[in-house]
């Protein structure tokens, strides 16, 4: 177990072991595990370090154009060439549901115009696309639609991010109901989101897991089987993708959003399409960690991750 533990320390980010040792490992091989402890160091605990990194695509970023970040695309995407990365695309925050505070921030046109910069600059090895990460695409589908009938974008990220308690801090939900409450709310609206979203992706479908405080242990995806197997069921259905979102080992966790069960439950439901994002606020996070969820991949049965142009899907080998 002592060599456990220090796998562990390296995938949270250095952060105290507890008990949720013997629940990890549980989530990913150990073949995982071990070549994390020894290569991925640097990358988790300090992302500008790594100068070039085995992997194509980075399909979660946010810049000052969304209303939690202040980088702008143009670091982004110097911090995307830095790291070898061949294809980005942005996903600003679009978040209209009506309780929303940020809900009048997002600008498509000037979105749009400073893309159209960052091609003309990068666009030589870097491919960059257009896209989105719209929050509650169900409660804003006029809106939505209204939106991508006007402007050539390229992908959409779907998510939830609010609950039907309406709290933007989704962790002072905890203060106040029981974590079983907490979580099966905020796990029916993704629900919402995988059948109805206008979408081409699913973004960190278990994002609850970052909130729920460690004196509770870790987020348990079994006790929600039923919710969770129900989303993934609406996405295989509609042939669209999941996200395996890397933000979570940046934030002391030691899996990302899905973790490795849920992602075997998708496979296992015939999932084929999946997107990696790093969820990045910061050009230091660009790409980060996303070898970890390569590797996820290909040891559930993954042979491809899918890009989007125009929002048409498109296959590359993992």
């Amino acid at each position: 177990m002592a060599l456990a533990s220090g796998v562990l320390c390296v995938l949270g980010g250095l952060k105290n072991v507890d008990h949720r040792v013997e629940y990890q490992l549980a989530l990913l091989p150990n073949w995982i595990i071990v070549e994390h402890q020894t290569n991925r160091l640097n990358q988790l605990t300090n992302p500008t370090r790594i100068k070039t990194m085995k992997i194509y695509c980075d399909y979660h970023l946010h810049t000052h154009c969304s209303s939690d970040s202040q980088e702008p695309m143009a670091a982004m995407c110097q911090a995307a060439l830095q790291r070898g990365l061949q294809e980005i695309c942005f996903t600003d925050h679009v978040d209209w549901v009506a309780w929303d505070p940020t809900r009048e921030y997002f600008k498509p046109g000037d979105y749009i115009a400073e893309i159209e910069q960052c091609r003309a600059r990068f666009g030589g090895p870097l491919t960059i696309r257009a896209g989105l990460e719209v929050g509650e695409p169900p409660l804003v589908a006029a809106d939505l639609t209204a939106l991508l009938a006007a402007w050539p974008f390229d992908f959409v990220l779907g998510s939830a991010h609010w609950t039907n308690h309406q709290e933007a801090n989704l962790s002072r939900l905890y203060e106040h109901h029981s974590p079983e409450q907490v979580e099966r709310d905020y796990l029916l609206c993704v629900l919402e989101v995988a059948r109805h979203g206008d979408l081409d992706s699913l973004g960190h479908l278990d994002l609850i897991r970052r909130y729920r405080p460690l004196t509770l242990g870790p987020f348990d995806p079994l006790a929600y089987a039923d919710i969770i197997r129900a989303i993934l069921h609406a996405i295989v259905q509609r042939e669209k993708a999941i996200e395996i979102n890397t933000s979570p080992l940046r934030k002391g966790l030691t899996t990302t959003c899905p973790d490795w069960t849920i992602l075997q439950w998708y496979r296992e439901l015939g999932g084929q399409k999946l997107t990696l994002g790093s969820d990045a606020h910061r050009a230091e996070d660009v790409g980060a960690g996303l070898e970890i969820a390569m590797d996820m991949a290909r040891a559930a049965g993954f042979t491809r991750l899918v890009t989007f142009k125009q929002r048409q899907p498109l296959w590359v080998n993992l």
